[in-house]
């Protein structure tokens, strides 16, 4: 009942914020000085990942403070729409955990039902996109979200019941004249090698970005976007700074740079976790990403010709959502009531509650994503409990050959200094991937080992209880391995012939982050009952009791000289 009230209370602000920023002296204010043209703001959230919980010391500004924000933006431009850019959840152990409630209720307050769709929301499975968290209590009644995706078909070349290519939105300039805002969905052709393959199958997702938009303008219903006075891409695909210059950051960047249409007037980007703000493409397209987690809102600020209805100018901005700022408001002391609600209500395997203390940390210990060609630290500790998961259940010896390995981009936060929670592990680990075993040979695991230290695109393959010798040139060539017994007492050679296993999560196994399947012949699983890379995780964490800082973990590249 109080969590219903809440988000009865939050649906009512929303209500009072959207009247409050369109009242009558402002309709069709001509803005720079043109009598005849308005302002028409467009707000982006990309990336944004179920970052509820605000956290400095991550860079996470929280729910409050972006929904103040946005608040503040919308004063200021009351000619607006808001939409998302994908990955808008996925990569949060709290909204994994609480699969991701309290979306809806952000959607719903910041006026969001258009989104692109990310890599990330499939994580759940397409099921659960179709739903749209159809029967979820915390779902406010009149809300609903259309996914944009132009590029993403089945295998017969049909669009998927849960997406449309495109949509539109009105925007209300006085109370006889509006605006019509179009959305056109483009996701990363990428997406298949950053998420499970399972939550995929039987998905195209076509490259050919330029080609997908020209055949799109024969498509039923088109005339919508053709006719709309404000059109945009709304895309789940990266873009960078270069030299101040904006870049596409995508494998199939060419069919991005070659998209020249005068009908679009701007570019949403997301899913690199940059923040840009410049022109890209050979049309030279204003373009804007606002990093992830909330950090920023992109704006398009798109000037209107109120006579003709035509934009005359774009212009991309970045608004920094402001970090580690306290709001006592009601607001925000309801959107602190449901969360907590759901700290004290979501029990993990174990039934323990979110806030569990599990360890002490003497070190804060990272895993930089944008440095991802170096070992550290907390990737070894995580790679580490998947072995250890493995022997317990299996009952190895100490001197079994038991590896744990993970794709470098599965580490998506520290572990904190000082009181480690079950929060604080389950945001190391958020996805709580399956932990798949195979059977190897040494030569097998030494070309395992090498393809993980060479793949330049996804970053450094994490493991433990190995030491490399390599050569170095252009590439790593993998000499030798040595395995060093979990006790520390030994370190032995590992033979072409050595027997071995593996643990790893199952996202890599299934070709995630480009790991080719063979590496992982399914034929060499050994079927195990084993938790989650998170639960895995986690009882690593809580029987270790305390973390200490080891800069020896990471000391297992040797070049040959």
């Amino acid at each position: 009942m109080q969590t219903n009230r809440v988000i009865r209370f939050l649906a009512g602000a929303v209500f009072s914020v959207v009247v409050g920023l369109v009242p009558t002296p402002l309709w069709a204010v001509p803005s720079d000085g043109d009598s005849h043209t308005v302002t028409l703001a467009v707000f982006s959230i990309n990336d944004f990942h179920g970052s509820f919980l605000a956290d400095a010391d991550k860079g996470i500004p929280g729910v409050v403070a972006l929904c103040h924000t946005l608040d503040s933006l919308k004063q200021a431009y009351p000619y607006h729409v808001t939409v998302a850019a994908g990955d808008n959840f996925g990569g949060s152990y709290f909204s994994t955990v609480t699969e991701a409630a309290l979306l809806p209720v952000m959607f719903n307050k910041m006026g969001i039902t258009v989104s692109a769709i990310g890599n990330h929301e499939f994580d759940n499975g397409q099921d659960f996109l179709a739903r749209r968290w159809a029967g979820a209590p915390m779902r406010p009644a009149g809300w609903d979200l259309t996914y944009v995706c132009a590029n993403v078909t089945d295998s017969l070349g049909r669009t998927p019941g849960y997406v449309s290519p495109f949509a539109v939105r009105e925007v209300k300039l006085s109370p006889t004249r509006s605006a019509n805002v179009a959305f056109v969905g483009l996701i990363t052709s990428s997406t298949p090698e950053q998420t499970r393959a399972s939550n995929v199958r039987g998905l195209v997702f076509d490259g050919r970005y330029d080609a997908v938009l020209d055949m799109l303008k024969t498509a039923r219903g088109f005339d919508s976007v053709r006719n709309a006075n404000v059109r945009l891409l709304l895309t789940h695909i990266g873009t960078r700074m270069d030299g101040g210059k904006a870049v596409w950051d995508d494998r199939d960047a060419a069919h991005l740079e070659a998209i020249n249409d005068t009908l679009y007037h701007g570019i949403l980007s997301a899913h690199s976790h940059q923040p840009v703000c410049g022109t890209v493409s050979q049309r030279h397209y204003p373009v804007v990403q606002g990093e992830w987690h909330g950090d920023y809102i992109g704006v398009m600020k798109v000037q209107l010709d109120t006579m003709s209805m035509r934009v005359v100018g774009a212009e991309p901005v970045l608004e920094r959502v402001p970090l580690g700022r306290c709001y006592t408001d009601a607001e925000a002391q309801a959107w602190n009531c449901l969360i907590d609600s759901l700290m004290n209500s979501t029990r993990i395997a174990g039934g323990y509650p979110l806030g569990r203390v599990l360890a002490t940390s003497e070190v804060l210990l990272t895993h930089d994503r944008a440095d991802k060609h170096t070992f550290t630290e907390l990737g070894t500790l995580v790679c580490e409990s998947y072995a250890e998961a493995y022997r317990r259940a299996a009952g190895a010896a100490d001197g079994d050959v038991v590896v744990g390995v993970c794709h470098y981009g599965t580490v998506r936060a520290p572990l904190p200094k000082g009181d480690v929670r079950v929060m604080d592990v389950g945001e190391v680990l958020p996805f709580s991937n399956r932990i798949r075993t195979f059977r190897m040979t040494g030569a097998e695991l030494m070309r395992l080992v090498e393809f993980g230290l060479n793949n330049r695109r996804y970053g450094r393959m994490q493991f433990d209880g190995l030491e490399v010798l390599a050569d170095s040139a252009d590439t790593f060539r993998v000499r030798s391995l040595r395995y060093v017994q979990p006790s520390g007492k030994r370190r032995v050679e590992i033979k072409p012939e050595t027997p071995c296993v593996v643990a790893a999560d199952e996202f890599m196994t299934t070709g995630g982050d480009g790991y080719p399947t063979s590496l992982f012949p399914d034929v060499e699983e050994i079927k195990s009952d084993l938790p989650t890379t998170t639960e895995a995780f986690i009882q690593h964490i809580e029987r270790l009791g305390k973390v200490h800082g080891d800069p020896d973990r990471v000391r297992k590249l040797f070049i040959a000289k």
